[in-house]
């Protein structure tokens, strides 16, 4: 192949130029090639004496290799005649990427003829794509195909995502068809930013949507699983299954919206700052008016509450506003004075009632006016109003008798040694006693105490023992294997019991094997007592115990010992002494009408009253008491050595 380089006259391939002076010689610059069939080879003449006089020529090669091109070089007038003639190599075509080094050499134009030089190139296109391998060996042109050995593997082919790079540039990165992935940080398969990749790269995710990449927990597909004010399963709610805002009534029943909390359900309602709860009241002691506090609310928390306290004594059903002012030691109609009007409140003393046997116990009936004493083979009825008394004097009415405990109906009910047990009613037209054996009893055991509940025919009795043994006693009585049953047994001398008139608030009291205090209350879920003050706490054995109602219950017994049980917790009253002030008193029974009303007889004799502050000896006696009884504030009667009965009658009120 010939071509010309018009370095002179035309500075192009000059198939039909004009010859002139400037013609006279030529340089004949022919460039050799093999090892492909594909390129271009740019051919630049240059004045050596002026870099500013150049001008270069595009050859083609001609598809077939090896072979040879050919340019004739000639110079322009005003050229020096030495050039420097450069080749520099192509791929592909003349618009192509460079490669290689250039080649120069340093010739002189002839005055006439041709001056050859010559250039020699070698390149590698094994796979005819245009473009040389890129693979280093001595004398060959590296190239910019990366495979040399596929024809669709080149720097101008499309990339794509197949495993290659076809490119021949930054691998399958610049893949047209790349996937899309997500940077999955928290692991759990959801992502968040969006990267593009042939394949899934370390820590990516096929799918996104993940609204909080740093916790596992966030994602996509899945409910809202915290109540913390943030979207969990990225749908742009936050909190919506927990009904966040939504009215509620908080536990005050006061109105508020639903809040995220750190509760068991995590929400909670938040009261609105309007809404300000109160005190309620109710009526806890039967008396008709209102004054037990039963907690703060917007709304009444029971049915028939009042905001403003109507009583001045909820523990007491003789006491509050529009009653009459008795003189029995109560502020009866909460004027914020007691016995207003009243003169001294005398106590009477009878001696030998019923003989002079010593009276173990007490037990009145028909509003205190009639009475039923016991103790050693003694069993007396006392008509208070009349001053009669009537001993039972048959066997069957002989017994150390220790408790006594009487129905509404005047039927008499006593317990004492060796586990016997009597009872008969107020006629004294018969004289025998219905005398069982309480069952499962021996001649060590004793029955202390003793008490009833009313029912619609004949009262059920509660009969408590040193063994612990308890038993209950149904009408008629004289089917012992129906009627009289074990009652359940507790691992301590229990010395008294009592009900506030329902078998579920029966109270057992006494001592335990060191002389301390216990109580047990008889829980009628489980039919059995169960332990209401732990042994250990108070020091002295309870002797006595009087329930108000389910609220409220009295016990007292040695050291002086005096306790309240208030919403089912024991605490201990002021110590009661002796008349000499030191000695702790031996308390042998107790009777309470109110928190402000409690009396307590005393071995000593003495009968001492509670007033909410201080104890004060009301009786001073003389003669050691055991028992203590009442009906009312306003009728009271206690009994104990030589037959000895103390009554209390309260006097006429005051006219207004």
């Amino acid at each position: 192949m010939r071509l010309i380089l018009m370095a002179v006259l035309c500075a192009s391939v000059l198939t039909g130029c004009k010859k002139d002076d400037s013609k006279a010689g030529a340089l004949n610059v022919t460039i050799g090639y093999s090892g492909f069939t594909r390129g271009c080879v740019t051919v630049t003449a240059t004045d050596a004496d002026n870099a500013g006089n150049t001008n270069s020529l595009a050859v083609a090669i001609p598809g077939k290799t090896p072979g040879t091109v050919s340019v004739a070089v000639y110079r322009k007038k005003d050229w020096g005649r030495v050039l420097s003639v450069t080749t520099q190599l192509h791929e592909v075509d003349c618009s192509g990427p460079v490669v290689g080094d250039p080649q120069e050499m340093k010739a002189q134009v002839p005055e006439e003829g041709t001056q050859d030089v010559s250039f020699t190139v070698r390149a590698i296109d094994g796979d005819g794509d245009g473009y040389f391998s890129s693979a280093d060996a001595e004398g060959v042109v590296s190239g910019t195909d990366c495979d040399d050995r596929e024809s669709a593997v080149n720097p101008k082919a499309t990339e794509v995502c197949n495993g290659r790079d076809d490119n021949c540039t930054l691998g399958e990165s610049d893949a047209v068809d790349k996937k899309v992935w997500f940077v999955d940080a928290d692991g759990d398969t959801y992502g968040s930013s969006q990267v593009e990749a042939c394949t899934r790269p370390a820590g990516a995710a096929d799918r996104g949507g993940d609204c909080n990449d740093g916790d596992g927990q966030v994602r996509p597909d899945r409910a809202e699983f915290r109540c913390d004010d943030k979207d969990d399963n990225c749908n742009g709610m936050n909190d919506e299954d927990f009904d966040v805002g939504d009215d509620c009534k908080d536990e005050l029943k006061c109105s508020g919206k639903v809040a995220c909390a750190s509760t068991p359900s995590q929400t909670s309602c938040a009261r609105l700052p309007t809404e300000n709860p109160v005190a309620w009241y109710v009526d806890g002691d039967g008396d008709g008016s209102k004054g037990q506090d039963v907690g703060l609310g917007c709304e009444a928390p029971v049915v028939g509450a009042v905001t403003q306290s109507e009583d001045c004594d909820e523990s007491s059903a003789y006491v509050r506003p529009g009653l009459p002012e008795l003189c029995d030691r109560l502020d009866n109609n909460c004027s914020n004075a007691v016995d207003e009007g009243c003169g001294t409140l005398a106590w009477t003393t009878q001696a030998g009632v019923g003989g002079t046997v010593d009276v173990t116990a007490i037990a009145l009936y028909d509003e205190g006016r009639k009475a039923w004493l016991v103790g050693e083979d003694k069993l007396v009825h006392f008509d208070s109003t009349t001053g009669e008394t009537t001993s039972f004097t048959r066997p069957s009415c002989k017994g150390n008798w220790k408790a006594v405990w009487a129905s509404a109906s005047g039927r008499v009910f006593a317990v004492g040694d060796a586990g016997r047990m009597t009872t008969r009613g107020p006629d004294t037209s018969d004289q025998e006693c219905f005398t069982p054996t309480a069952p499962g009893s021996n001649n060590q055991t004793t029955l202390y105490g003793i008490t009833g509940i009313e029912q619609i025919k004949d009262p059920t009795v509660y009969v408590v023992s040193s063994q612990g043994k308890t038993f209950k006693w149904v009408e008629p009585y004289n089917q012992l294997s129906r009627d009289l049953t074990e009652f359940g047994t507790v691992p301590d001398n229990l010395r008294a019991v009592a009900s506030g008139g329902s078998e579920d608030t029966l109270l057992a009291v006494g001592g335990d094997g060191t002389a301390k205090a216990v109580a047990y209350r008889y829980d009628t879920a489980s039919s059995s007592w169960q332990p209401d003050l732990q042994g250990g706490a108070f020091d002295g054995q309870l002797r006595g115990v009087h329930v108000t109602d389910g609220r409220f219950a009295y016990a007292a017994g040695e050291n002086g010992l005096v306790l309240k049980r208030s919403g089912g917790v024991w605490s201990s009253l002021p110590t009661v002494f002796e008349s000499n002030g030191t000695t702790k008193a031996g308390i042998r029974d107790i009777l309470a009408f109110s928190e402000k009303g409690i009396y307590v007889a005393t071995s000593e004799g003495r009968i001492v009253f509670y007033d909410g502050a201080a104890w004060t000896t009301v009786y001073p006696g003389g003669t050691p008491l055991s028992s203590l009884d009442g009906p009312s504030p306003t009728r009271i009667m206690a009994a104990g050595e030589g037959g000895t009965v103390v009554s209390f009658t309260a006097p006429a009120p005051p006219v207004p």
